[in-house]
This record gives C-alpha cells, sequence and structure tokens, in this order.
C-alpha cells in the first residue's frame, strides 16, 4: 500500500529557503518558503536592472555632455559666421579704397601726360566659383571652400595693393620729377620794363644791316632789378665784350639762360638760385645804346623765343 503523504521532500527542502518573521512576543510567527530558483531570478533581475540603470546613467551623462558640446560648437559657430562676415567686409572696404586709389592714380597719370594705370585685379569680395554673392553667402559654403575663397580674395587684395603700391611710386617720381622740372623752366619775366627789341630777325641799330637777334631787349631805369625766372645754377659770371657784365644759369633739362649789360652781379659762379632770387641789376655795359636787359633763352644750346617762357 502506498505511504501517506507527510509533508515536503528532501529534494524540495533543499531547493527551497525559509524565511521566518518573528513579530513579537505577542505575535505569531510566521514562515515563508520561497524557492531558490526564485533568489536567482530576483538576483538576475537586480544585476539586469542595476546594468540597465548604469547604462542609463551613463548614456545620460554622455547625452547630456555632448547637449552642452553642441551648444558651445553653436555658439562658436555663431562667432566664426559673426567675424567671417566682419572679414569679409573689411576685405569688400579695402577693395573700393584700393579701387578709389587706383581711379585717382589714374586720373594723375592722364593729367601729367604719364601713361595711365593698368585695371586692378580686384573682383567683387565674397564671390564663390566665380559668381557674385552677398557675404552671408560665403558663411553657407563648406569650410574647405570658404577657406579657398577667403584666401584667393586675401591674394587678390595683396595683388593689387603691391601694383596700386608700384604704379603711385612710379607716378611719385613721374611728379617729382615734373615738379623739378617746372621749379627748373624759365617762367616769368626777368626784370621790369619795356621790350624794345624781340627775338628774331631785325635791323641791327650799329650797322643798320639785317640781323638774327638771339634774344629779347628789356628796357627800364638803370639799376632795376634782374631776377632769375627759375632754379638753377651759375655757370658764368664776368665780362664779355658785347654783353659787357653777362650771367649764364643753367636750369636743367637743356635749358640755360643768358643776361648782358648788367650794372652789378649779386651772384658768382657756382652759385644755386631760386626762381624770383636777384641776380643783379640792369645797366648799359658792353655795345649798348642805353639801359636795357639781354634776355637769352636756350634749348640744347639752341636760342629759341623767350616770350615763350614768360607767363606773368
Amino acid at each position: 500500500m502506498p505511504r501517506p503523504k507527510t509533508g515536503r521532500t528532501q529534494s524540495d527542502a533543499n531547493d527551497s529557503v525559509t524565511l521566518m518573521y518573528v513579530p513579537g512576543e505577542a505575535g505569531r510567527i510566521r514562515r515563508y518558503n520561497i524557492r531558490r530558483v526564485w533568489f536567482r531570478r530576483a538576483a538576475i533581475f537586480v544585476a539586469l536592472v542595476t546594468t540597465a540603470v548604469t547604462a542609463l546613467t551613463v548614456d545620460y551623462v554622455r547625452t547630456r555632455r555632448r547637449v552642452v558640446e553642441l551648444a558651445a560648437l553653436r555658439e562658436e559657430t555663431q562667432d566664426q559666421r559673426a567675424q567671417i562676415l566682419e572679414y569679409s567686409r573689411q576685405m569688400e572696404e579695402i577693395s573700393s579704397r584700393l579701387d578709389q586709389v587706383a581711379r585717382l592714380d589714374r586720373k594723375l597719370r592722364v593729367i601729367t601726360n604719364l601713361d595711365p594705370a593698368e585695371q586692378l585685379p580686384l573682383p567683387g569680395i565674397g564671390g564663390l566659383e566665380g559668381s557674385l554673392l552677398e557675404p552671408h553667402q560665403l558663411t553657407r559654403a563648406t569650410r574647405q571652400t570658404r577657406h579657398r575663397r577667403m584666401t584667393e580674395m586675401l591674394g587678390q587684395i595683396n595683388e593689387a595693393a603691391a601694383a596700386e603700391a608700384s604704379s603711385l611710386e612710379t607716378l611719385i617720381a613721374h611728379l617729382e620729377n615734373e615738379t623739378a622740372r617746372l621749379s627748373t623752366t624759365p617762367s616769368i619775366a626777368p626784370a621790369r620794363g619795356w621790350i624794345t627789341s624781340t627775338f628774331g630777325h631785325r635791323v641791327s641799330p650799329f650797322t643798320g644791316s639785317r640781323e638774327f637777334h638771339r634774344g629779347l631787349d628789356i628796357a627800364g631805369r638803370m639799376k632795376t632789378p634782374i631776377v632769375a625766372p627759375a632754379d638753377g645754377e651759375v655757370v658764368y659770371a664776368g665780362k664779355k665784350r658785347a654783353l659787357g657784365n653777362t650771367l649764364t644759369i643753367r636750369h636743367g633739362y637743356g635749358i640755360e639762360t643768358i643776361y648782358g649789360h648788367l650794372a652789378e652781379l649779386s651772384v658768382q659762379r657756382g652759385d644755386r638760385v631760386k626762381r624770383g632770387q636777384k641776380l643783379g641789376l640792369m645797366g648799359n655795359t658792353g655795345r649798348s645804346t642805353g639801359p636795357h636787359l639781354h634776355y637769352q633763352v636756350q634749348i640744347n644750346g639752341k636760342p629759341v623765343n623767350p616770350q615763350n617762357y614768360i607767363l606773368d
């Protein structure tokens, strides 16, 4: 006959754990039998939950860090865009100023009879792939394209600035040369008076025959001041048989002036004189019929009409 069931088997006892709850002296002790497999399952569950929580925590921290980094990157990007717009604006302004200088350069060259300079290589600033775009469109380009284009623009500005500097140096040298030429070109009357004999053929007051008069005779009061019509150097100061007390001034560029019949000389050979400076006094020395100045202008040794060099 089968044996009656008397309680848990030995196998069940080994696979379970008894938990006892003792509330106090008056309470009844409670026993709870929990199978070991549930402990293992609970441990696995806790481990999984802990792992999941840890993973979520790490992911949250990483996400927060990335959000902070993204915000910083956005702020940096905004700053870079603002800088790019400012750089573009400044380059556009420099380009405009260089263009204004170039136009002034060309005008001065035309005024001074110098060959006009070539147009400066200054395309519109802010363009991409050769097209003309607004500066803000430059910020939408890729970093590589933006860097390449801005490098090209800076190169163009540097090239234009160097070309304009060279052109201005040429212009300045030309103007300095023209200034020197103007300062040494006779342009005022050497004495006040009235013209008694002009440049060209005339009847000689001494022989009555026709002769070529190489200068201009300006008559005036005795000892009327004689002044230099331009800057130059005294290369002769002395006496000549026909002209009496004579001065010769070399002005440069092949120009020389001669002054004859002076009563007194105020300069000597080797002196540098300025336009308007006193050279001497009008007189009647040499072959002369009365107080006057014989004024002669020579270009490369050839006499020319002095009246062409009197602008006042």
